[in-house]
């Protein structure tokens, strides 16, 4: 069974993936850590590199954009009179100070800022619109051959002229109408774009990519889920409609409403999952751990035999603790969303059939997987290297933050996160109707973090469930130091 849970607050929108009782993904989007991908920038060059064939553009966030020449061609022949084709170097296509329009690719990453791009996606549920492409491209996990010309040749017959389509997963077995009604929708928003790039200035946003909801709705639930689970009245309304304006209506049936009064990420039990995943140790049902660590350079993942001392002979043991973590890892590496290189150190074993069925395993469970992967395969140390794309936050972003006090080399959890736990802690007191207030005595860090960021959501709690919550800052506590004192 796969199920999408999705909690609201007032204070940022946190989904869940779950498969078999598992949750394998997890994402949380607010405001101040709002996603960017898919945003369109007005973009204005702050500096050109011809060594390294890209510019610099300053598009209003904290560090400028990175492009790349081969990402700029397609704007380069539409909007600068360019040939097309072109191989010219980049410092004959760009300027300091020349306007650019361009698509964020990948979010800034460390000291990094992020990566852009002249060619432009517009995603539907269904397809993918291209304004200044011609051409249509069908997924890679459309495999069938027929279905495949079947999408194409109807797609031929409807497609806007000078505009190119991308048929996405979900528009498997999918009839024309439906491919009508969204084309008609990305190309009214494609107007809208052109139309509020020529009355913006350098540094806006003339497009935003929809909010997290619609987007999991419209990336994620698909005929392979069996239901999406919203704890909000308001946005599950919002997604019927939604449903009803631009998909079939059998999805309104997986569509529910939680109601009941435990919380709904205690409920599935996704917290403890997530609290896990940001472990770097992993234990394997079979005794057997893993190690999970992450570098400036790529991911490393060690498989260790623990506890499992096996039953029958050292081979057989190896196999079977490297097999339990081959169907572990595709889990791990998606619930912590990591991308990049990867090397997985798996137990050494002797027998090249081992060896393939061990590959065979994190193939098969990595197919799974909605972010693209390739698996190498065994090195002559006995490694296994695979890539995973980078997209979107990494899991332990949400939670960590970089730890002065051992100078970046582990994690303490973040002001955002201690404040969340306590913000529990102070609700499991309303059902007491016995006391009336809360005093929370709490670090100097912690107590300026709530008045900036938190201090009226609280306000407003307490009031609603009748209890006064008053904050006194001390000097003398550790920085995640609370203490709170029941006023009766």
């Amino acid at each position: 069974m796969k199920q999408i849970i999705v909690n609201v607050t007032k204070l940022d929108i946190k989904v869940a993936i779950i498969e078999s009782g598992k949750v394998v993904e997890f994402f949380i989007q607010n405001e101040d850590v709002a996603r960017i991908i898919g945003n369109i920038y007005i973009g204005k060059v702050a500096n050109v590199l011809p060594g390294m064939e890209s510019a610099f553009l300053d598009i209003g966030l904290e560090k400028n954009a990175f492009l790349y020449v081969k990402d700029l061609r397609e704007f380069e022949e539409k909007y600068l009179d360019g040939i097309e084709n072109s191989e010219k170097p980049i410092e004959e296509i760009l300027n300091v100070g020349d306007e650019v329009i361009v698509q964020v690719l990948k979010e800034p990453n460390g000291t990094k800022g992020a990566r852009v791009t002249t060619h432009y996606t517009i995603p539907g549920k269904y397809l993918v619109l291209m304004p200044n492409n011609d051409y249509i491209a069908v997924s890679k996990k459309i495999t069938d051959s027929y279905e495949k010309d079947r999408l194409k040749k109807i797609l031929e017959d409807i497609k806007p002229k000078g505009t190119g389509l991308i048929i996405r997963t979900a528009a498997r077995n999918k009839e024309e109408s439906v491919f009508v009604k969204e084309i008609e929708y990305l190309v009214k928003k494609w107007k809208k774009i052109e139309s509020d790039i020529f009355s913006s200035k350098p540094g806006s946003i003339v497009y935003k990519d929809t909010n997290v909801i619609r987007r999991v709705f419209r990336d994620m639930f698909s005929s392979e889920v069996d239901e999406l689970i919203i704890d909000s009245e308001e946005h599950y309304w919002e997604l019927i409609d939604y449903v009803s304006a631009f998909s079939e209506n059998d999805l309104k049936l997986k569509l529910k409403l939680y109601q009941k009064s435990e919380p709904i990420l205690e409920y599935y039990g996704i917290e403890k999952e997530v609290h896990k995943a940001l472990q770097k140790k992993v234990w394997l049902d079979c005794g057997g751990y893993l190690i999970i660590e992450k570098t400036e350079a790529l991911i490393s993942i060690d498989v260790n035999t623990g506890k499992n001392t096996g039953c029958c002979n050292l081979d057989k043991t190896i196999f079977e603790t490297n097999y339990e973590a081959a169907l572990e890892i595709p889990k791990q590496l998606r619930l912590r969303n990591l991308g990049g290189i990867i090397i997985i150190d798996f137990i050494d074993m002797n027998s090249e059939e081992d060896k393939e069925k061990i590959i065979e395993a994190l193939k098969f469970n990595l197919e799974n997987d909605r972010i693209k992967t390739n698996i190498i395969g065994f090195t002559e140390l006995g490694l296994v290297e695979m890539t995973r794309k980078r997209v979107g936050r990494q899991l332990q972003a949400y939670f960590l933050d970089r730890c002065n006090e051992c100078a970046g080399s582990g994690y303490i959890y973040s002001l955002d996160t201690i404040i969340y736990n306590m913000i529990k802690e102070i609700q499991s007191f309303f059902h007491e109707k016995d006391i009336r207030g809360l005093n929370i005595k709490v670090s100097d860090v912690l107590y300026d973090k709530i008045e900036k960021d938190y201090i009226e959501y609280i306000k407003v709690f307490g009031k609603e469930n009748g209890k006064d919550i008053k904050f006194k800052k001390e000097s003398s506590y550790k920085r995640e130091e609370i203490e709170i004192i029941l006023i009766k």
